[in-house]
């Protein structure tokens, strides 16, 4: 009969062969989300990029949406962590841009570790707007 399909049959060797590749690969799904997961309990968010939501929230509120930023950090430059911090106070403070070390009419102060703030920004030509606490400091450019 013309048009009529015809039923194909498949060698047993050839199922088995797609069955026990399906098996395999649902296998290593299984095994890759469980080291997964394990990994992700024991290594969760090593920059505390997380936390950096609580930490500049604040600097957000005070700033225009349209603003442009300086930066300003005490970590090590081009160091993973100064990196770390810069991108993920970048992605909380959106649409807001961030400049490294540009003086700009605001500056944001990200730092590591505990230091007079109003001292420092004199130094820099800057007057401290507000201390978050911390480590996170908003300039203003002394005019």
């Amino acid at each position: 009969m013309a048009g009529v399909p015809q039923r194909v049959q498949y060698p047993g060797r050839l199922l088995a062969g797609l069955a026990a590749a399906a098996l395999l690969a649902l296998w290593g799904a299984v095994a890759y989300y469980a080291s997964e997961s394990a990994y992700q309990r024991e290594n969760s968010d090593p920059y505390q990029v997380a936390a950096q939501f609580v930490r500049l929230r604040p600097v957000a509120s005070a700033l225009p949406a349209n603003a442009v930023i300086g930066y300003w950090t005490d970590a090590q430059p081009d160091s993973v962590v100064e990196s770390a911090m810069f991108l993920s106070a970048q992605y909380v403070l959106a649409p807001r841009l961030l400049q490294k070390g540009a003086i700009r009419d605001w500056v944001l102060g990200n730092f590591t570790r505990p230091a007079d703030f109003a001292a420092l920004g004199r130094s820099r030509g800057l007057r401290l707007q507000q201390d978050f606490g911390n480590g996170v400091v908003l300039f203003q450019r002394q005019q």
